[in-house]
């Protein structure tokens, strides 16, 4: 009798990873769900903006939280799609030995790679006179807003370069956690496997946290300089007219 071979997650998820580079474009994958993750936040923010939250620094941290759980949806339905092309089941549920209790399973391995996608850049301007945001911008520090808005955006795109570019890995353990923790629910009822949620979380919200705090202090700063402004277009078209 053939005895499973013992499970190495770090070398699954190599092997999951150069089939995902070889068959497929990850990183255009997660482009798309970055840009749909995008177009998530600013649409929330502009209907927050509608609804009357107009505090920039508030808006624009619930808009990155809307964002990230769609960032999250958006990932659960890619996964839904692509586990059975990219990964054999069976190769997984092979190198599970079938106990019939397990003590543990050593399936963590984050780290700090990979950016939470965000976007709420809200640069929605209005037709409307914002004389009285350019007279508030006359008064403030000169270089405030420019920080200011070069932070707000450096803040996305460099959280969104993050994640796009550890997309092979994030989703090669998104797909091993995934189909294992399958495998092994079915083989051990109880054991408490990892799971693709966990994988997603680890590489993305500290990130993510760092990001909504840049862009929350940013949207703060420009809200305090320009009140009369409620979106970035607004602060940056009073600036550059001051």
């Amino acid at each position: 009798m053939r005895l499973p071979r013992r499970f190495d997650r770090a070398r699954e998820v190599l092997r999951v990873r150069s089939q995902l580079e070889r068959d497929g474009f990850p990183r255009i994958q997660m482009f798309m769900l970055v840009s749909l993750t995008g177009l998530s936040g600013l649409g929330a923010s502009f209907l927050m903006l509608q609804a009357g939250v107009a505090g920039m620094a508030l808006r624009y941290t619930l808009a990155m939280g809307i964002a990230y759980i769609v960032f999250l949806l958006l990932l659960w339905c890619w996964l839904r799609m692509r586990a059975d092309d990219f990964v054999d089941a069976a190769d997984l549920v092979e190198v599970v030995p079938d106990f019939s209790s397990a003590s543990s399973f050593g399936g963590g391995g984050g780290s700090f790679d990979g950016g939470g996608a965000s976007a709420n850049f809200d640069t929605d301007i209005s037709d409307s006179p914002v004389s009285d945001a350019l007279g508030a911008a006359g008064s403030a520090d000169e270089a405030a807003i420019p920080i200011a808005i070069v932070l707000f955006v450096a803040a996305i795109v460099l959280s969104s370069l993050y994640v796009i570019y550890s997309a092979p890995v994030l989703f090669a353990e998104m797909l091993v956690d995934s189909i294992l923790s399958a495998s092994l629910y079915r083989r051990l009822r109880g054991l408490d496997a990892n799971h693709w949620i966990e994988s997603a979380l680890k590489r993305t919200i500290w990130p993510f946290v760092l990001t909504t705090l840049v862009v929350a202090a940013a949207g703060g700063v420009m809200g305090h300089y320009v009140p009369q402004a409620h979106t970035v277009g607004e602060v940056l078209r009073a600036w550059m007219a001051s």
